[in-house]
């Protein structure tokens, strides 16, 4: 049966995998293509560790670097993720449609499949942390036993109830590294282990304090550019104070709107009130399975309640700590959490699961698997749900052969990946904002065009005082036509 869950799992993300790239996904693709000095200085601005981009370096070289070749990676390692969820609760729980429903579930579901399509670290991420907590649970069953005196215990009292996987501390260690030099949020995860680890063990917790060690020691080369990056990050916000606006969420709708985007996906309805009666519908069904299950798999005797403490610190711990963060660092968007979805699917697999009567336990997953198609459905068939066309804005002004105006080079990439950047006109070469002494260069570079783009792409961020269209209007440009390339405005000027 996972066979097939698996295949379903590829199907779905392989559907519109030949999207236009967005920004960020430009940026990796460019960045992949040079070489492996560049991909490090360019590191310094982007607040990731260095494997995807190690891994995208040599992918492209291999495989080309088209969009569906730039995103294969992270759709291999969604498929991966869903395997992994399947082993975490066929082997945890007592039931055995726990795994296929479990994976199922993640298969389907449309935060996951999003993501899965992304060329950026997100999935790859998911996946270690994944197995990071499966060799976790290995290593605490392993102290239980240690602390029996190695007599064995009843099945119900062992986390696992087979024979431990040789050396799980091995692959923790090497699995919690992998996440975190995939993503900086995986030691969120690790938080949330530890947290588990002590109410589990209490004292005896203490003696895993090497492998944490270890961990560090396997990390203490990516620190140096941390440090780097934290400067750089810090630089970028004073000298672009909108900047924080941008990427981070309102704090009282941040909590909300997490668990909306991992019940739903990216799609919105734009009657907010239609909106606010099917997001009330989703999450009082959603949140009252994860919430019997939860409570259900507490009550469980021995370690069996105790794995279900582990996925609740999974999923509330690095959330809890990144929306608190978020008010001295405002970075917090839901995307960069998936790597707690799988705990979600699994704890509403729980609640699933725990309804006694067979009908009951059809007709919940049928809702959730409804919920989770047709919001694939609606991603999949409405472009305003994809990711930002920057193919087609290259493509009108490679087309008609006119230059294409934008704030600043910081969002330059996507248009040299799709080689228009001989077309490119920025106004501003550096990262801060507009300021009106740019105006003499910028001028000198449009005065001899009969007909130009402009793009107002991320204006309140570059341009809040809207100086280029005023410039543009100063040199005797007039608006003529309006066009949208899927929530990238390009408006056409002619003299």
């Amino acid at each position: 049966m996972i066979i097939g869950i698996l295949l379903v799992a590829l199907a779905l993300r392989l559907i519109n995998l030949n999207q236009s790239l967005w920004l960020d996904e430009a940026v990796q693709a460019v960045v992949a293509k040079n070489s492996l000095a560049f991909a490090f200085e360019e590191l310094r601005g982007d607040f990731h560790p260095p494997l995807f981009h190690l891994l995208m370096h040599f992918w492209v070289r291999i495989f080309g670097s088209s969009e569906i070749s730039l995103r294969m990676p992270s759709v291999l390692f969604g498929i991966g993720t869903v395997w992994v969820v399947y082993l975490l609760i066929k082997e945890l729980t007592d039931s055995k449609i726990s795994g296929p429903v479990a994976s199922l579930l993640l298969a389907t579901a449309p935060y996951h499949v999003y993501y899965s399509q992304e060329a950026r670290m997100y999935s790859m991420v998911t996946f270690f942390t994944c197995l990071s907590m499966y060799y976790f649970l290995r290593v605490i069953s392993d102290w239980q036993l240690a602390i029996s005196g190695n007599k064995g215990l009843p099945a119900h009292s062992r986390l696992f109830p087979i024979t431990s996987h040789k050396s799980p501390a091995t692959f923790y260690v090497f699995f919690t590294t992998l996440a975190l030099y995939s993503d900086y949020y995986a030691v969120l995860v690790i938080l949330a282990q530890m947290v588990a680890g002590v109410i589990i063990l209490r004292k005896r917790f203490l003696k895993m304090i090497f492998y944490y060690l270890a961990i560090l020691i396997l990390f203490a080369p990516v620190l140096p550019l941390l440090i780097s990056q934290l400067k750089t990050g810090t630089m970028a916000t004073m000298a672009l104070p909108g900047w924080g606006e941008l990427v981070n969420l309102g704090f009282l709708k941040a909590l909300p709107l997490t668990f909306v985007k991992f019940s739903i996906g990216r799609i919105t309805i734009f009657d907010k009130r239609l909106y606010a009666l099917v997001i009330l519908g989703v999450s009082g069904i959603l949140g009252g399975l994860g919430g019997w299950g939860i409570m259900k798999g507490m009550k469980k005797k021995g370690a069996r309640g105790e794995f279900y403490t582990v996925l609740l610190f999974w999923l509330m711990t690095p959330i809890t700590i990144a929306w608190l963060a978020s008010t001295i660092i405002p970075n917090y968007q839901p995307f960069r959490l998936l790597l707690v979805l799988p705990a979600f699917y699994l704890l509403l697999t729980s609640g699933l699961t725990s309804i006694s009567s067979t009908v009951g336990r059809r007709i919940a997953l049928i809702i959730i698997l409804s919920i989770n198609l047709f919001s694939l459905a609606v991603y999949y068939k409405n472009p305003y749900f994809w990711r930002e066309d920057w193919r087609s804005v290259a493509g009108l002004a490679k087309e008609n052969n006119l230059p294409i105006v934008i704030s600043a080079q910081s969002f330059n990439w996507p248009l040299i990946y799709y080689r228009a950047n001989d077309l490119i006109v920025s106004a501003s070469a550096g990262d801060g904002i507009l300021t009106i002494d740019r105006i003499p260069s910028f001028l000198a570079k449009i005065s001899l065009n009969k007909k130009l783009y402009y793009t107002p792409y991320l204006a309140d961020l570059y341009d809040p005082e809207r100086l280029v269209p005023t410039w543009i209007e100063k040199d005797g440009f007039v608006k003529i036509k309006e066009i949208s390339f899927n929530q990238i405005p390009v408006w056409e000027y002619e003299k």
